[in-house]
């Protein structure tokens, strides 16, 4: 079962994605666990997301899924996991936020989270691709 999790073809078009995916959301993690960029750090997005009434155990994974997730894409580590907990950390801003102001995301819409989408669902679905931890953790597994 774990060799299938890591499990991937040597696809660069997967390393594109997965890189990609994983610098673009890098930086809002960053925002919520150490304050960079701008941001209010650990303490005060945890406040800002309970105050949404989002339950704390949801904004803790999101706020893992978004720095620790983007460093395992970047990295191709735990790559299915890491695509699968920015997906639906996406989702749920989608549709607690960014839904009713419409599509553009210069008007606060969910135009950027459909990017993120198309990047995370072949991650889920096909891996990591080349140039990953996964594929090299996966041959050794095989042996």
């Amino acid at each position: 079962m774990f060799y299938k999790l890591l499990a991937t073809n040597k696809d660069i078009t997967l390393t594109i994605l997965r890189v990609t995916l994983g610098v673009v959301i890098l930086p809002h993690g960053a925002q919520k666990v150490l304050g960079a960029f701008g941001g209010y750090g650990f303490e005060g997005t945890m406040g800002f997301f309970t105050g949404m009434g989002i339950p704390y155990v949801l904004a803790l994974l999101a706020i893992i899924a978004e720095f620790f997730g983007a460093i395992g894409l970047i990295l191709g580590l735990f790559t299915r996991v890491a695509a699968f907990g920015i997906f639906c950390t996406m989702l749920a801003a989608t549709v607690l936020v960014h839904l009713p102001n419409g599509f553009f995301a210069d008007k606060g819409g969910y135009e950027f989270h459909i990017l993120t989408f198309g990047l995370a669902i072949p991650l889920i679905i096909k891996g990591a691709g080349s140039f990953s931890l996964d594929d090299i953790i996966a041959h050794k597994i095989e042996g």
